[in-house]
């Protein structure tokens, strides 16, 4: 009885052939697997973390992961399928530092709030005070009333929304906006002195 191979089939045959070719050290076999893939990947990629600068990236740092593991990986085992799993990974890695990221601005720009709203602590002439004044005071109206309500009413997100008619969504970026800048301009102002008295 005659075999017939379906076009599936001849896929996977020669992308068997194009790993074999990589693991003997062919770059442009490589090349070819990532014009096969490469769509799929970012496609996998963007439905998990929808920033479009973090997919390219991740999609390039999973391609080069993956030729620099090639040797790893089981010829005849779903390439793709391999692809996605390291995809995934740098996925979450990515989504924890971010997480992390923001959690220490938020630590310290808090830390910053509360120290300089206290009679203990920071005392009114401190630098980190006066930096941190003169930064609120450059920030729009309407930022400043979100940290007030934030940090100085401890309003939830979801009361901010509803106080300010936004989603809570919005209240979230703009927080996290927000925080970024006041750090950076604290930052700035902290190296512009440093620099001065040098």
């Amino acid at each position: 009885m005659e075999n017939h191979l379906n076009q599936n089939d001849v896929q996977e045959i020669e992308e068997d052939d194009l790993i074999c070719a990589v693991q003997a050290g062919d770059l442009a076999a490589f090349e070819q697997l990532i014009h096969l893939h490469s769509s799929r990947v970012r496609a996998f990629v963007s439905m998990r973390l929808p920033v479009s600068h973090l997919v390219d990236e991740i999609a390039h740092e999973a391609f080069v992961f993956a030729y620099r593991h090639m040797d790893d990986f089981t010829v005849g085992s779903n390439f793709g399928a391999w692809l996605r799993a390291i995809a995934n990974n740098l996925v979450r890695a990515e989504v924890l530092r971010y997480s992390r990221s923001v959690k220490n601005q938020q630590n310290y720009l808090e830390h910053c709030l509360v120290e300089s709203s206290q009679d203990q602590g920071l005392k009114p002439e401190s630098p980190m005070v006066l930096y941190l004044e003169e930064c609120l005071g450059d920030l729009p109206e309407g930022q400043r009333e979100l940290l007030q309500r934030r940090y100085k009413l401890s309003e939830s997100t979801r009361d901010m929304a509803q106080g300010m008619d936004q989603s809570e969504a919005w209240v979230r970026t703009t927080l996290c906006r927000v925080r970024r800048a006041l750090r950076a301009c604290v930052e700035h102002k902290q190296e512009v002195s440093t620099v001065a008295r040098g």
